[in-house]
């Protein structure tokens, strides 16, 4: 029992870890470079599209590779039950960023290179899986320290030609190609099996809840964007930097709790799923404030030219990714409890809420206006969440 339980906490530091280092290239490094070379307008539209990239690409490729991690008969299938999804999904994620960037009058060079970029990052979110199938968290780490390297390469090529899309060409480029090379998930795509109806199933499934929450998770650079311009998408990021930082440390962890309840018949009971409710809130209570001390911080020595800054909007802000880091913990483990349309009607009650609320909100109360909005949706989230876990835990 000890032996499994060091085992797990392996895993936790070296998927944490990993999540950490690609996050302190980018926060640390990349984007302060990015914004003090371009300007914070060029900035501000790089973050708009980094946002439409965020809502597709981990919609997509994470759908398909959770939909593998806990496919029942995992034995019985081929790469090709998924890489035939995943070709589907990229061609929708090609389609949309081209529409956008016809829409916004982009000419037909920067069109296929923003469509580059989301393919090969809906392949780069599906990567992963091959590391979660065999609980290899190791590999994930050297995975993401090469994906951390293409990151810094792009952006002193940024610096030289003054074109941000370089970072994320070579980034997303360089972990995919090694997945490839040191894998065997991409290997033999073409051989399928009769799951394959099934499999694309759960994955449409899937990607429709999680489409709507990075949407949420995004909405800041689009409703900002749309009302008070780039400069305060760009405000908006850096208030906001600290928190999403620890809500995204949410995904490794998440990975490796669903890797290892997944490949178990273990259950929750109802009594262990209102500690675990109580633990997360604990532990999101230190954050929420370690959060709003550093961010000002944060900001005066990394971003002092968006040093704008009220102690409410620190303390509402952090808050909101908070309680978004609780919820996304929350729901992979009441995804191994309940079928996968209960995450389709939580994460389609929370989208709407939250829409409907930050459009309302920052029309009428402007930049504080939406971050009220998202506190508000994102308790909301919480409290959803923790009662479809009660109702679908075993007594």
């Amino acid at each position: 029992m000890l032996k499994k339980y060091k085992k797990i906490l392996g895993d936790l530091f070296y998927s944490v870890g990993a999540m950490a280092l690609m996050n302190a290239v980018l926060q640390f490094a990349v984007y302060p470079l990015v914004n003090k070379t371009l300007g914070e307008n060029i900035f501000g539209e790089m973050l708009f599209w980094l946002g439409i990239v965020s809502v597709l690409a981990p919609s997509f490729g994470t759908a398909v590779n959770n939909a593998r991690l806990v496919f029942p008969d995992r034995s019985s299938v081929k790469n090709g039950d998924y890489d035939y999804v995943l070709m589907f999904f990229s061609f929708m994620a090609f389609a949309a960023t081209t529409v956008i960037a016809i829409a916004q009058r982009y000419p037909a060079e920067y069109i296929l290179i923003l469509g580059y970029i989301v393919i090969i990052s809906v392949l780069r979110n599906y990567s992963t899986v091959e590391y979660r199938l065999s609980l290899n968290y190791k590999r994930q780490f050297v995975f993401y320290g090469i994906l951390s390297v293409g990151y810094l390469g792009g952006t002193l090529l940024c610096i030289w030609n003054k074109s941000w899309f370089w970072i994320f060409i070579l980034g997303e480029t360089f972990a995919v190609a090694y997945v490839a090379v040191s894998g065997s998930i991409y290997r033999r795509p073409w051989e399928k099996t009769g799951f394959i109806n099934d499999i694309g199933k759960r994955c449409i499934t899937l990607a429709a809840a999680y489409l709507m929450t990075n949407l949420i998770l995004n909405m800041d650079r689009f409703v900002l964007k749309a009302f008070l311009g780039d400069t305060a998408v760009s405000q908006y990021y850096v208030l906001s930097l600290i928190g999403k930082t620890i809500a995204i440390i949410g995904a490794p962890l998440s990975s490796v709790i669903i890797g290892h309840i997944s490949g178990s018949k273990y259950k929750i009971n109802r009594s262990q799923f209102q500690k675990i409710v109580l633990l997360i809130v604990g532990i999101g209570t230190i954050f929420w404030a370690g959060a709003s001390v550093v961010t000002p911080v944060f900001i005066k020595l990394f971003y002092p030219n968006l040093y704008h800054i009220t102690w409410f909007s620190n303390l509402v802000v952090n808050g909101a990714q908070i309680l978004y880091f609780l919820t996304t913990l929350l729901l992979v483990i009441v995804l191994t409890m309940c079928e996968e349309k209960w995450q389709l009607i939580i994460q389609s009650s929370y989208t709407v809420l939250f829409i409907i609320f930050s459009i309302a909100a920052t029309a009428g109360a402007g930049f504080e206006g939406f971050a009220l909005a998202a506190l508000v949706s994102n308790l909301l989230y919480l409290v959803f969440t923790v009662l479809v876990g009660l109702k679908n835990s075993v007594s």
